[in-house]
């Protein structure tokens, strides 16, 4: 009985579409996700709207550099890891050059902050050295982190991979209890826990990773960087436009007041769970429509590129009108925020846009065209500012940016597609099933 139980779980294992180790990453980011709302909730009520305010634009800032710059250096670890590691051979020497060129980049982004600060970066974090400590210190952790990131997702470790984002969200929220508890409400310690958490959760998904990263061949420059400039134009456009709502406010809205950020990431955030649970699984798409593009089976392609868009604008459609519904009444009962429906709704429809342009960008990675799949995302990126000035008051200036960010990528995105789908069906490269 229990090898037939045994030999089930396996057969339903083999036939799932998605690929090995998402369940518990998914877990991880659940968890992760859950906790990141309890932080942000035990802040904004420890600290007051002003305070708070200014750790939303330093948590925009964080995950707009953090990933944006350093996501890319974990994917070419993890590719790396995953080549020499078939072949049998050491991931250290590979470490140690992304940490180099990992340090490099820190070094520049370092640089550039500082030059930042006198030209409106001060302004932004309310002038408090603090939260550029705060800053400075997050993005050291994060580029750590990805690190680690990179040879535990290299070396098929995800079970360590979801420890990750548990740890990271539950030491964050559990350093802003205690700092609760002691009744700190200064911001620049809810600041620091930011990169601490990052800190703290590589350390504890990092143990017993010694053994897999052991001496091998030279690791050259040219086996970490073919790929990651095109990586850093992408993940440095797509953190933005999830991620720069709250900072962009800070800059349009100054007459609202501080705490003006803080209302803005609050509505934020609860309008993004569709898309939370969107990146938790994005990562199996790629592989249906990599799988029909590599049969020759463009019809097969096209059809299942037809039914991940569909059901993404369902999702994104049905997410607008629960959100915009709904989310006012959650955000005024987590954090005593007000935000009209029409807030919410646009936040939602942003957040809807954003995940058809990933959508469509995966059907251009799968028919190998990455550069391609770029071009939406950078559009979007130079789309929002545009739209900023429009004349209306800044929370609806910034909302409207964002949808029209999206909604420019998505476009732009969609028709690259089609013409490259029609490209293909004519010139025979890919045969049709029919």
């Amino acid at each position: 009985m229990e090898c037939r139980i045994r030999r089930k779980l396996a057969s339903l294992r083999e036939r799932s579409p998605l690929p090995v180790g998402t369940a518990p990453i998914v877990v991880g980011l659940v968890i992760n996700g859950a906790t990141t709302y309890g932080f942000l909730v035990l802040a904004r009520r420890s600290m007051g709207d002003e305070a708070y305010g200014g750790l939303a634009v330093l948590w925009g800032l964080v995950y707009i550099l953090g990933p944006g710059l350093f996501q890319p250096l974990e994917q070419e670890v993890a590719r790396a890891t995953a080549s020499r590691g078939a072949k049998g051979e050491g991931s250290a020497p590979v470490l140690y050059q992304a940490a180099r060129i990992g340090g490099a980049g820190l070094l520049g982004v370092f640089a550039g902050l500082l030059v930042a600060w006198p030209l409106g970066l001060a302004g932004m974090l309310d002038h408090r050295v603090d939260l550029f400590v705060a800053l400075v210190l997050a993005l050291a952790a994060f580029g750590a982190a990805e690190l680690a990131r990179g040879i535990l997702s290299g070396r098929h470790l995800f079970d360590n991979y979801a420890r990750y984002f548990a740890a990271e969200g539950l030491s964050r929220m559990v350093l802003a209890a205690l700092l609760a508890a002691t009744g700190i409400a200064a911001v620049g310690p809810y600041g620091l826990t930011v990169g601490a958490a990052f800190a703290v959760a590589t350390v504890v998904a990092a143990r017993g990773v010694r053994p897999f990263v052991h001496p091998g061949p030279p690791a050259p420059m040219r086996e970490l960087t073919p790929a990651l400039g095109l990586l850093l134009a992408t993940s440095l456009s797509e953190a933005f436009l999830l991620n720069v709502g709250p900072v962009a406010l800070s800059i349009v809205g100054d007459d609202l007041g501080p705490e003006a950020p803080g209302v803005f990431l609050n509505g934020l955030i609860i309008s993004r769970i569709p898309l939370f649970f969107f990146q938790a699984v994005k990562a199996s798409m790629l592989p249906a429509l990599s799988a029909r593009a590599a049969e020759g089976d463009l019809d097969g392609f096209r059809e299942t590129q037809l039914r991940l868009v569909a059901a993404v604008v369902v999702v994104a459609t049905l997410a607008v009108g629960v959100i915009g519904a709904l989310g006012p009444w959650v955000v005024e009962q987590l954090f005593g925020d007000s935000l009209t429906s029409q807030d919410m709704a646009l936040l939602a429809a942003s957040g809807g846009g954003l995940m058809i342009l990933v959508a469509l960008s995966l059907g251009l990675v799968a028919l190998d065209h990455t550069r391609l799949a770029v071009v939406g995302f950078v559009v979007g990126v130079v789309a929002f500012p545009v739209a900023l000035q429009l004349p209306h008051d800044p929370f609806l200036r910034v909302e409207i940016g964002l949808v029209a960010a999206v909604t420019a990528g998505a476009t732009c995105t969609g028709a690259l597609l089609r013409y490259e789908f029609a490209r293909h069906r004519n010139a025979g490269a890919i045969s049709a099933s029919s």
